[in-house]
């Protein structure tokens, strides 16, 4: 039965051993109890930091159960935020189609225990930045595999080595962890052995040599300047190419919160250079980089909300405005396909 410190302790996990005062000796929690919130903030200012708890693994505790329709809740919401299945809202028909198969097959990929319990290693090494980072991944990577007409099969692989890409963070030093930028030189090397940690946790774990390798060269550059074994061209996996550029976006908007339009020329740039110029054509053209409802500020300053997704349009959506450049309130809204316009774009989302 794991002894976990007070910070890596879930709401809902059981004591296997009674909580006593180190005042008076009385019981502050018996044996049996399961954990709440209220409880596990009363015995930190209590400074009591240290638990015995019930093998996290097992049914007494089970957040493996809990962590499952967690991340099915998030990833869901996720697929049907950039691929809608309202076809009112979406008229790339394919995407209709394939945003119901991505939510079929995430089933799979949650049925997949060892890397539930790696992600739930995740969930509580982490400050929920880059868990919430792996959940973002996993959704647009699955929506592109599936884009890319791959095999069911292989499309879950890659969905799994989405969701682990960064286990392997989880095994560097809390400075490397917690911060990966202004790095030493020394600290960055060490950072970028994170592709080869995580290779050997998941392959320690029992996950696929096929999937572990994904998530070993989700760095590696098409050109070949890219770590850790300097790979180009088609001789990266597949499924790390997905997930190289999938990440990217994620992590450009998501945590450094660069604007859309910014995220989307970056990968357009490094298109030949870092990533595969084809998986870029079809992320941008089937994924909706700004999901309906999202209120934007055009080129032209006018400010709108986008009302519908075009087919192989890439990031190029209906759009309602209901401010002129002026920020006055139209009498009427009236809406641009932006899709038909060369010189007007997306500037921001607000």
């Amino acid at each position: 039965m794991p002894r976990l410190h007070i910070d890596e302790v879930l709401e809902g996990m059981v004591l296997s051993e009674d909580i006593i005062s180190t005042i008076n000796n009385k019981v502050l929690l018996k044996k049996g109890t399961k954990l709440k919130k209220d409880f596990i903030n009363a015995l930190k200012e209590r400074k009591i930091f240290y638990l015995e708890i019930f093998d996290r693994y097992t049914l007494r505790v089970n957040p493996i159960e809990s962590t499952v329709k967690e991340l099915n809740k998030l990833i869901t919401e996720q697929i049907l935020y950039h691929s809608p299945e309202i076809k009112e809202a979406n008229t790339n028909d394919k995407m209709v189609e394939i945003s119901k198969n991505a939510r079929k097959l995430l089933s799979s990929i949650l049925k997949n225990k060892t890397a539930m319990k790696l992600c739930l290693d995740m969930k509580i090494l982490d400050n929920t930045k880059y868990y919430r980072h792996a959940i973002n991944t996993c959704a647009f990577s699955l929506l592109v595999a599936l884009a890319m007409e791959l095999p069911e099969e292989e499309a879950i692989n890659i969905g799994i080595a989405a969701l682990l890409h960064d286990i392997g963070l989880c095994e560097m030093p809390a400075i490397v962890f917690k911060r990966t930028e202004n790095l030493t030189s020394q600290e960055e090397a060490l950072w970028k052995e994170h592709t080869n940690y995580g290779y050997y946790a998941m392959r320690e774990a029992g996950i696929s040599e096929k999937i572990s390798k994904m998530v070993m060269h989700h760095h590696e550059h098409w050109d070949g300047s890219g770590f850790p074994m300097n790979l180009e061209g088609e001789n990266i996996p597949l499924g790390s190419r997905i997930i190289a550029i999938c990440q990217t976006f994620d992590e450009l908007i998501s945590i450094k919160q660069l604007p859309h339009y910014e995220a989307i020329e970056y990968l357009y740039g490094a298109g030949g250079f870092y990533f595969d110029s084809e998986i870029i054509r079809v992320f941008t053209e089937s994924i909706a980089v700004y999901p309906m409802g999202s209120m934007v500020r055009l080129t032209t300053g006018e400010v709108g909300v986008v009302v519908n997704i075009r087919s192989n349009k890439g990031p190029r959506p209906i759009v309602r405005i209901y401010y002129n450049s002026f920020n006055k309130v139209l009498k009427e809204a009236k809406e641009i396909d932006l899709g038909k316009q060369k010189t007007i774009f997306i500037k921001e989302v607000l």
